[in-house]
């Protein structure tokens, strides 16, 4: 979880308590907040929050990892309402080992089936350098692979609350994480926001699923 310095996280962690769960909140703000983890990067929104902890604890990974939103209110969950203290407990750990990656978001709209055509950009998106018109370079140096290797459409569930398995964690090498989180770090083919859509598109992609869901 990435939180910023307004936002109040005592829901995670009645929750984390209540299921004996260990909650990792990286903060955000400037200076650090005590007593919080410091992620590597800030760039990206949660993006810097997620890699971190991920390269911070790959050997000692927990067999299940949630990756959420520190706002309680998120209008991309469904099925059980706005709060995300309400959708955990509904989540199926045996979903979680059957499939290795879930959305915790269960409405395919918006970005199924296709979200971004990485090599067919539109005229609009590259004369207002949008970074869909630099998502096949994007995607090149997220994943190390040439141009002929950078799918010509990915489909997603919209946004970046998920749940993944240690094993389908395990599946990249460390260094493969480093690299994305050292790319969301430094590239300058977007901005801050641009960072955090780009890995909202492949996140899925990165924990060993299909292009288009």
């Amino acid at each position: 979880m990435a939180k910023t310095k307004d936002e109040d996280v005592t829901w995670v962690l009645d929750y984390c308590k209540e299921h004996k769960s260990i909650p990792f909140i990286y903060t955000t703000a400037e200076p650090p907040e005590p007593h919080l983890q410091v992620p590597h990067t800030t760039r990206g929104r949660e993006v810097g929050a997620y890699l971190s902890y991920i390269t911070d604890y790959y050997d000692h990974l927990p067999r299940y990892s949630i990756f959420i939103h520190a706002n309680h209110d998120q209008w991309h969950n469904d099925l059980f309402g706005p709060e995300t203290s309400s959708l955990l407990p509904n989540l199926r750990l045996q979903s979680i080992s059957a499939h290795g990656f879930i959305n915790l978001r269960c409405t395919l709209e918006p970005g199924c089936p296709i979200s971004v055509n990485p090599t067919t950009p539109t005229q609009t998106d590259i004369d207002k350098a949008d970074i869909r018109a630099y998502f096949a370079q994007a995607y090149q140096e997220l994943f190390d692979v040439e141009y002929a290797d950078v799918p010509a459409h990915i489909g997603n569930i919209c946004c970046g609350q998920f749940a993944v398995s240690r094993e389908r964690i395990w599946m990249r090498e460390k260094r493969e994480y480093e690299r994305m989180l050292d790319w969301a770090g430094r590239t300058n083919l977007t901005n801050d926001f641009g960072v955090g859509w780009v890995f909202e598109k492949v996140w899925h992609v990165i924990f060993g699923m299909e292009d288009t869901l």
